[in-house]
């Protein structure tokens, strides 16, 4: 299962904490995810939309996953939940 929603970043050690996009995956656990990414831990552009920012930081999720068919998983949901392709 996939969640995105926005959260609380952990505290570094300066006690600073922003809020940001959150990917979960579950897979295999019930009580904790599997993987979690932040989007804060992305490099944005700035001549970049964020809704396009946000589908390139979950392509780039799914480059990091061990497993190929997490990563269809994921690479579809961002496709089909992240980009307008009737605007282009």
């Amino acid at each position: 299962m996939i969640k995105v929603y926005k959260c609380w970043t952990p505290m570094d050690e300066n006690g600073h904490s922003e809020e940001t996009l959150t990917l979960e995956l579950w897979n295999a656990s019930t009580k904790y995810p599997d993987s979690k990414f932040y989007f804060s831990d992305f490099q944005k552009s700035p001549w970049v939309k964020e809704e396009y920012q946000i589908f390139q930081w979950l392509l780039e999720c799914a480059s990091k996953l061990n497993f190929p068919f997490f990563a269809k998983e994921l690479t579809e949901y961002a496709l089909a939940n992240w980009v307008n392709w009737e605007d282009k």
